[in-house]
């Protein structure tokens, strides 16, 4: 029987990249197979379906990758991490990613406590700047961290080709990102707060490589 090289496999799964729900049922053929799919499915996680389950999941694989120095940290502050009973994960998923979602993260992350909650929202965006290698995709619509202070972030804004975000976050957090993100290609803004927002338009003005540019006013006169 002719069997197809991962090469092809990989063209083939990428035009269902859209349609994570055959991906999905692709994963349990074979190794190859799985092998194959995972990479696709975790360049955006956040575009599939989240139930309770894959909830709990993306909490425990993203926790993972905490430092053991970290989840104690974490631990003392009455904080319960999620752990996973084998001892390695299957794959090193984080390394596949290529897009952050702010509010889908803070959504996986429920915690009572709204400055525990700020806590491991601080630890997992800086595990995300870490070991994302490109970053391509980033909504930050409702963030509370500066994450271009986090190391090595100047190297995976700089590659960042889509961002959404609204007008409610502070005009410093725009200008940080004018720093680094000269060339997005995809630029879509969501206007909740009438108030002139200066850092925005330095973001704006700064783009290199902008094709796409929406506005949408998002606010009760």
């Amino acid at each position: 029987m002719f069997k197809l090289n991962k090469d092809i496999l990989f063209l083939i799964f990428e035009e269902f990249q859209d349609d994570s729900k055959s991906l999905f049922s692709c994963l349990m053929v074979n190794k190859l197979w799985c092998e194959t799919i995972i990479p696709i499915l975790w360049r955006n996680p956040w575009c599939h379906k989240i139930n309770y389950n894959n909830k709990n999941y993306l909490l425990a694989i993203i926790s993972f990758y905490l430092s053991d120095d970290t989840k104690e940290f974490l631990i003392k502050k009455g904080i319960q991490i999620p752990t996973i009973s084998s001892q390695s994960l299957s794959f090193d998923y984080l390394s596949f990613c290529r897009s952050i979602n702010i509010d889908i993260i803070n959504n996986i992350i429920s915690i009572e406590s709204s400055y525990n909650q700020f806590l491991l929202q601080q630890e997992f965006y800086r595990i995300f700047i870490k070991k994302c290698p490109e970053l391509k995709y980033l909504d930050i619509k409702s963030i509370k961290h500066q994450i271009f202070y986090f190391p090595e972030a100047n190297i995976r804004l700089e590659s960042l080709c889509e961002l959404e975000c609204d007008t409610s976050i502070d005009s410093s957090y725009f200008y940080g990102l004018a720093r680094f993100c000269q060339y997005i290609q995809r630029l879509i803004i969501i206007n909740i707060d009438p108030k002139e927002n200066n850092g925005i338009s330095k973001l704006i003005e700064v783009q290199k490589n902008l094709k796409y540019f929406e506005w949408n006013d998002s606010f009760e006169d």
